[in-house]
């Protein structure tokens, strides 16, 4: 019968000492707690010896910790989730390391960005965005923060908050945690010429790629890997002549139809009724592709392609509808007009 431990404090020339056995570390070895008065020694020996009389095991946790766990346990009971199945899909959210910066880094990169750019007062409601948040918050990962935390943690500054300046904090604290640095346009335009979109073609190593390959170029949807169009479009929303892109698809808050043109539709022949159009891991394709059809610095090329070739091939309107546009700005309307001629526009889209 193994010995019960003996958890009472001992006089040391550290100090007094409680010795822990292996059953009750985190390490699985005998471990030894210095304190400086016997007193101290004492509380902590009680709430060890108690911990191992409730049958405590294992790693000793703090009671903050175990208050989360209960909390956490009560967030999640009736949705049939664990505790360690809902950690796993926290972290599977968190993803890359966009999700995982805090918001407080995230706040300090939007802040610079903005300097002299927000108007007087939306730059002062910035200013004081710490002030509407506990400490605690800024060192959240942005990927797990959403309505309902953000008005939690504004509560807990201020419980008597009123739901209209609720709704003005939440939206200024969500633009920081949707920030993203603005797009800097290249002074000129990259635009392919035939060969080399069909080099970008063959270069595909499946017939999946091909297809979003040919629905980039084709259909000019904006081609970010994890926060483009095509990262939210499904193969249901192709149609025999259309594609639906939805306002949970678009950028734009409005839905639009883009035209699948005959050499698309011969490209696409055969995809799957529904399912998302962009595989696993293409970000990494999209870069080998690009790589490998020589234009590898050239991640809007796409877009850009089927603008021109659009603009010159169906004009203004049409050219505005299918890419979601506001009016383009005369340097761009400029731009594109004169980088395609309508016969070969037309030939592009055949």
């Amino acid at each position: 019968m193994a010995k019960r431990p003996d958890f009472e404090p001992l006089e040391s020339a550290r100090g007094w000492v409680v010795n822990v056995p292996s059953s009750m570390t985190a390490s699985g070895k005998r471990a030894r707690k210095y304190f400086p008065t016997e007193t101290a020694a004492k509380r902590f020996a009680a709430s060890v010896r108690a911990s191992h009389a409730g049958g405590v095991r294992g790693a000793m946790i703090s009671a903050s910790l175990a208050l989360q766990a209960a909390e956490a346990l009560r967030i999640l009971e009736g949705s049939g989730v664990s505790l360690l199945e809902a950690a796993r899909l926290a972290v599977a959210k968190l993803g890359g390391a966009e999700s995982r910066e805090t918001f407080g880094d995230r706040y300090a990169r939007a802040m610079a960005a903005n300097d002299c750019v927000w108007s007087d007062k939306y730059q002062s409601q910035m200013d004081d965005l710490p002030k509407w948040l506990p400490a605690s918050f800024m060192q959240r990962a942005c990927g797990v923060i959403d309505r309902a935390a953000i008005e939690a943690a504004c509560r807990e500054i201020r419980p008597s908050l009123k739901q209209s300046s609720l709704d003005m904090k939440a939206s200024r604290i969500l633009a920081i945690v949707h920030f993203r640095p603005r797009h800097k346009k290249a002074p000129s335009l990259a635009i392919l010429t035939p060969a080399q979109v069909g080099r970008c073609l063959r270069v595909c190593e499946s017939i999946e790629e091909r297809r979003v390959v040919a629905v980039l170029f084709f259909a000019g949807v904006r081609p970010d890997a994890e926060f483009g169009e095509i990262s939210r479009l499904d193969w249901s929303a192709f149609g025999d002549d259309v594609i639906n892109v939805s306002s949970e698809v678009s950028k734009t808050p409005s839905d639009r139809h883009i035209p699948i043109t005959p050499r698309l539709r011969r490209l696409i022949r055969g995809h799957p009724p529904d399912g998302m159009v962009m595989p696993s891991g293409w970000k990494k394709r999209w870069q080998r592709i690009r790589r490998d059809a020589g234009i590898a610095e050239l991640i809007d090329v796409a877009r850009h392609v089927y603008c021109s070739n659009m603009l010159a091939a169906f004009g203004m309107e049409a050219c505005q509808a299918a890419m979601g546009h506001v009016p383009l700005s005369q340097v761009t309307r400029r731009h594109y007009a004169r980088s395609v001629l309508k016969p070969a526009a037309v030939k592009y889209f055949r």
